[in-house]
């Protein structure tokens, strides 16, 4: 699940399980598709609040670790606030941009609460969600990479 290693000359893989994100990505697609299309989000108690944190929570997880491969742990995972701040703003654009979407299908006839305190709420969760996954990913990331748990030594430019 963490990492796996080929040996017999064949290359040594590390990173997220291609099952375990595709499972993720999908957890999510059907715990909002099933919102949407059988009305849960408003009669469910806490079912709004948990998708709008877990979804977020998810892609800032997946997203760090692209970062990750991509050689962005030094500039935005220097440290465990740096990574819950990225985390975190990744978290707002993403629910802010989904918020759009809602008023978006409010206009097209769909029933969505976008009310401003409902919009409010979801963003503030995204924010958290965001947050806790970058957090969650930063340390989960430093292992799985092998990169040491506090990077002092370089200064992001």
């Amino acid at each position: 699940m963490y990492a796996s290693g080929r040996t017999g000359g064949r290359r040594e893989e590390r990173g997220m399980h291609r099952g375990l994100a595709a499972g993720l990505l999908l957890f999510c697609v059907l715990l909002n598709g099933f919102g949407f299309a059988f009305k849960l989000f408003e009669p469910v108690p806490l079912y709004d609040e948990v998708a709008h944190f877990v979804t977020p929570f998810v892609l800032v997880a997946l997203a760090s670790e692209a970062l990750y491969r991509l050689g962005g742990h030094d500039r935005f995972f220097r440290t465990p606030r740096q990574a819950a701040l990225t985390g975190a703003v990744i978290g707002l654009v993403g629910a802010a941009g989904w918020e759009l979407v809602e008023v978006a299908l409010s206009a097209m006839g769909f029933t969505i609460s976008n009310r401003a305190p409902d919009t409010a709420f979801d963003v503030v969760l995204g924010v958290a969600g965001g947050a806790l996954g970058g957090f969650y990913a930063d340390r989960y990331l430093d292992n799985l990479f092998g990169q040491p748990r506090h990077r002092t030594g370089s200064r992001v430019k």
